[in-house]
């Protein structure tokens, strides 16, 4: 569903803008003091982002905002998700598959990096040789290397991929940026950021980062000249640069309580709001290294102490769906059977008592059992902490809330070094994943199976399914393994939130990616007169 931001919000949204007052009065009343800024610029996109890309070496950005400007604009891939999430073509022209673990790719002839190198198969067996080198440590060379057995060009048109073991997510898994073998054997990579993709970097800052389109891009040029990607952390100074006008767009940058209020006057006049349902999946995680954690009767316990449809409801405004598991209700995997945990307290209480972990003082305030839960320090991530905290102590389960900024957040979760979490899979799509967070073979450092979940079933059914090409079965397969990660709860499945991109209304022919990526900059075109204000007037919106 597309929303825009003349409709009528619903009732549970303008709750949540009331809820959201006391918040944004005082950022309100500076917004009204300040004047209007210059005129924007005619040929450049200028994007807000919430978080600063740990780096743009596609060999180690694994960060949300580091994949998204190093995949989506900088570098491309053999092949790429499309608007439908299917596999397609993007450095291949085409592919042939002659038997279950073959895979010879055509790569696409006239491509150029940056610096007017023609791409060759050279660079593409390069690339992945290198991601598989033990040596180079990149978080993507595990997957690689499990399923790739060997990579060469067969001449100057083909590649050839031999797997390990017939693997149906195969695709899905190569699409990594193909990297400039003359400057990484050179040592100027990744000082020269070199890809060949739809945009070149210009420059990048600690709060900034400047992009200028390749105008001789094989898929066709962008439209805007610049692309300004503007890092701005705090949620109230990017609401206030909206209010300004100096923001042309931003993807899922706003907090819950703010995006209803771009739906009124005065911001209504100026953008508009494109919101749908999303991939990504928020979740309760456990360490089972902790031997409480570990046992089933406390999981479920915290889950049925879990209100979750309040949170969507109040916390969210409504602007996420529950989460029955790992995969949405958009992805064609998802088993729209799984079970949803009730709300249930008491339940929660007599399975603690069972587990041998009674109430010592009653209705006193002594709890039941302490853990820690690992947070980042964003607002959101600590309001959500503590609504958790709050319904987990009501049955007797003392949180104790440690947030830090993203970076030393993540490396913990990367190390598994947490007791609880709350984390965010954003935009998942094939339900290979499964393996990766699942298969007792996938715990840190390396894989991700951050909380060392071990089951023998998940094991030979992630395993099954990986290796599974007939669509019926792995179907089949799949809807197993999402019901027994329901059953025996490594996570406890919270929400998928919503997408929302607030898109300045001199911004023309944006259309959102599923997995809410960065891939429509390129087609966007911008309004700079009353002439071009009539003729967008004819594009789609």
């Amino acid at each position: 569903m597309t929303v825009d931001c003349r409709t009528n919000p619903h009732d549970h949204r303008m709750s949540s803008f009331l809820r959201a007052l006391p918040r944004v009065l005082i950022g309100l009343l500076v917004i009204t003091a300040c004047g209007p800024s210059s005129p924007p610029p005619a040929d450049e996109l200028r994007v807000a982002i919430e978080d600063r890309a740990k780096t743009l070496d596609p060999r180690f950005a694994s960060d949300v905002f580091g994949q998204r400007i190093s995949r989506h604009l900088i570098f491309d891939s053999l092949v790429q998700h499309g608007d439908d999430l299917e596999i397609q073509p993007q450095l291949a022209a085409d592919w042939q598959q002659p038997d279950d673990s073959t895979y010879i790719f055509r790569l696409r002839p006239g491509v150029r990096f940056h610096d007017g190198t023609p791409l060759s198969t050279d660079d593409v067996v390069f690339t992945y040789r290198q991601l598989m080198d033990p040596a180079l440590a990149s978080p993507f060379g595990a997957v690689l290397r499990q399923k790739i057995r060997h990579v060469e060009a067969l001449d100057g048109q083909h590649i050839r991929f031999e797997l390990v073991a017939p693997t149906a997510s195969f695709l899905t898994s190569i699409i990594t940026p193909i990297l400039p073998r003359h400057l990484v054997e050179s040592g100027d990579f990744p000082e020269r950021l070199v890809g060949t993709g739809p945009f070149r970097l210009v420059e990048q800052q600690s709060h900034e980062i400047l992009l200028q389109a390749n105008e001789d891009y094989f898929l066709g040029a962008p439209h805007v000249a610049t692309l300004r990607l503007r890092v701005i952390e705090d949620n109230n100074t990017r609401f206030l640069e909206l209010r300004k006008g100096n923001i042309d767009l931003m993807i899922n940058a706003l907090p819950e309580e703010l995006i209803d209020l771009v739906r009124l006057p005065p911001l209504d006049a100026d953008y508009r709001i494109i919101e749908e349902a999303g991939l990504s999946y928020n979740y309760l995680a456990f360490n089972f290294n902790h031997s409480d954690l570990a046992r089933l009767e406390v999981r479920q316990a915290i889950a049925h102490a879990l209100d979750i449809d309040q949170i969507v409801e109040h916390r969210l405004g409504g602007h996420a769906q529950r989460a029955r598991g790992l995969l949405s209700p958009q992805n064609p995997y998802h088993a729209p059977d799984l079970p949803l945990i009730a709300h249930d307290p008491s339940r929660a209480r007599k399975l603690l008592d069972g587990a041998g972990f009674e109430d010592p003082d009653g209705d006193g305030p002594l709890p039941r059992r302490r853990f820690d839960l690992l947070v980042s320090n964003s607002p959101q991530a600590v309001a959500n902490a503590r609504i958790v905290q709050a319904q987990l102590r009501q049955v007797g389960i003392e949180l104790s809330i440690r947030s830090f900024e993203w970076g030393t957040f993540y490396g913990d979760i990367q190390a598994g070094d947490f007791e609880l979490t709350l984390m965010r899979w954003v935009g998942v799509s094939d339900p290979d994943f499964y393996y990766d967070l699942f298969h007792s073979s996938q715990t840190p450092p390396q894989g991700r199976n951050r909380g060392s979940y071990s089951h023998p079933r998940m094991d030979d059914l992630v395993s099954r399914a990986r290796a599974c090409l007939e669509p019926q079965e792995r179907r089949r397969l799949y809807t197993e393994i999402q019901h027994l990660a329901a059953q025996d709860l490594p996570y406890v499945s919270l929400w998928h939130p919503n997408n929302h991109t607030i898109v300045h209304r001199r911004v023309v022919g944006y259309n959102m990616h599923p997995k809410a990526g960065f891939q429509p900059f390129r087609k966007v075109r911008l309004k700079t007169s009353a002439l071009d204000h009539a003729a967008a007037s004819l594009l789609p919106q």
